[in-house]
C-alpha cells in the first residue's frame, strides 16, 4: 500500500477518506510541536545531593526569618536542599515568585502546564496570568504579606487562586523544574478541576477541546479504514506518540509517560470523567456557597421586577437639546444576560447616542454587580489584561508629545493601564481613580502609586494641580453626564497639561451593520457614545487645544469575534450563572451545548475576518482617541 504525498496539490486531489486522516495526523503533530515549543524555556533547578529526608511542607518552620516562604498543595513534599536551591535560583534570577514544577509531573497535569502557560510571556508580560504546576510556589515574604497570603498548604483550588494572585503582585515571576515527587500515591486528575478553576481556566472548555481532538482521531481511524488509507492508523499513532514529542528534550520526565502515551485513547475519557466528577475541594465548596448566596439575592430582586431600574424616557438630546431622536439599537444585557431591555437613541442633529430611558443609580449598581468585581472579577481581570497592547499605544501617544512627571488615570479599575504604561514612561508616576474597590487593590499590587476611590467630581478639589496628564480610557461612556466630567478634568489638570480621552466610535460602519451584536454599544453599561466631532468641540470650548486624533490607530480588532460571542451568549447564556432569573432547565443546557459546539468554527472564522477583512473596510474603526492640551493661562 502506497502512502500518498502530503503536498497541497496531492491533498486537494485525495478522496475525503484519505485527506481527512492526513489532516488529523498533521494537526496532532502540529499541536504537540506547539506545546513542545511552549515548554522550551523551562529550566531545571540543580539542587545537588543531600542525605536530608524530604519533609511535608505542612511541617516546615513557616515562622523562620528566611526571605522566601513556600505555599504548596496539601501533601506536597519538599526537601531542604531543594528549598535552598530554589531560593538561590529565585535570588539569582531576581524573581519574587518561583513556581516549583516537579520533574515527574504526571502527563495530564504536565500537558495542562503546556496548554495554559506561555513561559516566554510569563517573564516579560506585566499582565500575563499567573500559572504553574499546582505543586508549590516560592515567594518573598514581603510579597506574601502584601498579597495577604500565608505560607503553608492549601487545597488545589485555593493554590490555583493564590498562584494567580501572587503573579499579579510580583514584578518578576518564573517557573523552574525541581527534583521533587509530585504528590505521590495521588491519581493524576485528583484535584485537577479545582486547580484549573482556581487559575480561572474554564474546565468544560478544556475537557471539550480534549474530547474534540480525541473524536477527530477516532473519526480519522474510521475514515481510513473505510477508504483503505493507512493515514487513519497514522493519526492514532501520532495521538499516542504526542506526549513523547511534547516532553522529549525538556526537563520534565512524567512518571506515567509510557502508560499515558500507549494507552492514551483509553485513558483520555477516563481522565475527563475523573476531572468532572472529582469530589469538591473546600475551596470549591466555599465558592459554591458564595454563588448560592448571590443566586438567592438576585432572585429576590427579580421578584420585585427590573423595570424599576429605569428612569422615565427623556424627549430631548442631553448633548444639544434637540428633540429629533431615533432608535439606534435595542438589546438585552450583553455581558451577563441579566433580565431587562435597553434602548440607545441617536440625535438627528448632533448624532450623539445615549441610553433612553437611562438606568437609575440603583440600576447601575445592579447591572454592574459581579461584572468587574465579586463573582465576575476573574473574567474581568482576563479581559482587562488582554488590553496590554492598547494600554501601551495610549501611553506612546502621550510620550510623543510630552514627558509627564505625574499621570492620573480616571476610571482605572485595577490599574492595568498604569502597570503597562510605566514600561513606556518609566519616569512617570501613575495614580488611579475609580468608584470601585479595585483601585486600592491596584495600589497594593504596586501597579499604581496612589489609588483614589470615589467619584471624580468629589475628589477633584483635592487633586487639582497635581497632574501633568489625566486620561479617561473608555470611561466617559459609563458616566451619567460626560460634559460635567470634562468640566472637572479641565479644572483639575495643570495649566499646559494634557487630557487623553478614548471612547467607542458611534459612527463605526460595522457598528451600524452589526446592530445589537456590536459589543461597544454594550448595554446597559454604556450611557453615552459621543461622536468625535462633538468631543473635540466640547474640549475646545473648555480651553483645550487638540494635539492629536486617532481613529484607525485606536481600532481594536475584535468587532466580528465579539459579535459572535454576544450572539452566542444571547442565544444560550451559561445556565448555571448565579444571576440567572430561574433554575436551569434541560432546554437551557441543550441550547448551551449547541452554542459551545458552534463556538469553535464560528469564532475561528470571526477572528480571521477581524484580522484580514475588517481592516479593508473604510471607516471601520470601533474607537477613537483624542489628546488635548490645556491652555497655559
Amino acid at each position: 500500500m502506497s502512502w500518498p504525498s502530503p503536498s497541497l496539490t496531492a491533498l486537494l486531489s485525495m478522496p475525503l477518506t484519505t485527506a481527512f486522516p492526513l489532516l488529523v495526523t498533521g494537526g496532532v503533530v502540529a499541536r504537540a510541536t506547539w506545546l513542545r515549543v511552549r515548554l522550551a524555556p523551562l529550566r531545571r533547578v540543580s539542587s545537588g545531593w543531600s542525605p536530608e529526608l524530604p519533609r511535608p511542607v505542612a511541617e516546615l518552620d513557616i515562622t523562620s526569618g528566611e526571605e522566601f516562604a513556600l505555599v504548596a498543595v496539601d501533601g506536597a513534599v519538599v526537601s531542604g536542599h531543594v528549598r535552598r536551591a530554589a531560593r538561590g535560583h529565585a535570588r539569582g534570577s531576581g524573581l519574587q515568585v518561583l513556581d516549583l514544577v516537579p520533574a515527574n509531573l504526571p502527563v495530564e497535569r504536565a500537558l495542562d502546564l503546556a496548554r495554559h502557560t506561555d513561559l516566554r510571556r510569563h517573564r516579560t508580560d506585566p499582565l500575563v496570568a499567573g500559572r504553574g504546576a499546582g505543586f508549590a510556589v516560592l515567594a518573598t515574604r514581603e510579597l506574601l504579606t502584601r498579597a495577604n497570603v500565608r505560607p503553608g498548604t492549601l487545597d488545589p483550588g485555593a493554590l490555583g487562586a493564590v498562584t494567580v494572585r501572587l503573579r499579579q503582585y510580583a514584578e518578576r515571576a518564573g517557573l523552574a523544574v525541581v527534583p521533587c515527587p509530585a504528590t505521590p500515591r495521588r491519581p493524576a486528575c485528583r484535584g485537577r478541576r479545582a486547580w484549573l478553576r482556581g487559575l480561572g481556566v474554564p474546565v468544560p472548555r478544556t475537557v471539550a477541546r480534549s474530547a474534540a481532538g480525541w473524536l477527530a482521531v477516532l473519526a480519522a481511524v474510521w475514515a481510513g479504514a473505510w477508504g483503505g488509507s493507512p493515514w487513519g492508523w497514522a493519526a492514532l499513532a501520532a495521538y499516542c506518540a504526542a506526549p513523547y514529542l511534547v516532553f522529549a528534550g525538556t526537563p520534565l520526565k512524567p512518571r506515567d509517560l509510557h502508560r499515558a502515551a500507549l494507552l492514551r485513547p483509553l485513558l483520555a475519557p477516563w481522565n475527563w470523567w475523573q476531572t468532572l466528577t472529582d469530589e469538591p475541594t473546600p475551596w470549591e465548596r466555599r465558592r459554591a456557597r458564595r454563588e448560592q448566596a448571590a443566586r438567592d439575592r438576585y432572585r429576590e430582586e427579580y421578584r420585585r421586577g427590573v423595570e424599576r431600574f429605569l428612569e422615565p424616557r427623556r424627549p430631548d438630546c442631553p448633548w444639544c437639546g434637540s428633540r429629533s431622536l431615533t432608535v439606534q439599537v435595542t438589546s438585552g444585557d450583553v455581558l451577563q444576560a441579566k433580565p431587562g431591555r435597553f434602548t440607545l437613541e441617536r440625535c438627528g442633529d448632533c448624532r450623539h447616542v445615549f441610553q433612553n430611558p437611562r438606568l437609575t443609580p440603583e440600576g447601575m449598581e445592579f447591572y454592574y454587580r459581579d461584572v468587574y468585581d465579586g463573582l465576575g472579577a476573574e473574567t474581568a481581570e482576563r479581559a482587562l489584561a488582554a488590553q496590554r497592547p492598547f494600554h501601551a499605544a495610549r501611553a506612546a501617544l502621550v510620550a510623543a508629545h510630552a514627558t509627564p512627571r505625574t499621570w492620573l488615570d480616571v476610571g482605572t479599575g485595577l490599574g492595568h493601564f498604569g502597570r503597562v504604561a510605566r514600561t513606556v514612561l518609566p519616569d512617570t508616576a501613575f495614580d488611579g481613580l475609580d468608584v470601585g474597590s479595585g483601585v486600592r487593590k491596584g495600589a497594593r499590587r504596586g501597579w499604581l502609586r496612589h489609588g483614589y476611590r470615589g467619584r471624580f467630581a468629589d475628589l477633584a478639589e483635592d487633586l487639582a494641580g497635581r497632574y501633568d496628564v489625566i486620561s479617561m480610557h473608555h470611561y466617559l461612556e459609563h458616566t451619567p453626564d460626560p460634559l460635567a466630567e470634562l468640566d472637572v478634568a479641565a479644572k483639575t489638570l495643570r495649566p499646559g497639561g494634557h487630557l487623553l480621552v478614548e471612547m467607542p466610535d458611534p459612527d463605526s460602519r460595522l457598528g451600524r451593520r452589526l446592530g445589537r451584536f456590536w459589543l461597544p454599544w454594550m448595554q446597559p453599561q454604556h450611557l453615552h457614545l459621543v461622536p468625535i466631532g462633538n468631543l473635540v468641540q466640547a474640549l475646545e470650548l473648555r480651553g483645550f487645544r487638540i494635539v492629536a486624533r486617532q481613529r484607525r490607530a485606536a481600532h481594536q480588532r475584535y468587532d466580528l469575534t465579539l459579535a459572535a460571542v454576544v450572539a452566542l451568549t444571547a442565544f444560550a447564556p451559561p445556565p448555571d450563572r448565579p444571576w440567572a432569573p430561574g433554575p436551569p432547565t434541560a432546554r437551557d443546557r441543550l441550547r448551551r451545548a449547541v452554542a459551545l459546539a458552534a463556538a469553535g468554527p464560528l469564532l475561528a472564522a470571526a477572528r480571521l475576518a477581524d484580522r484580514v477583512l475588517v481592516p479593508l473596510v473604510p471607516g471601520a474603526s470601533n474607537a477613537y482617541r483624542v489628546l488635548a492640551r490645556k491652555a497655559e493661562g
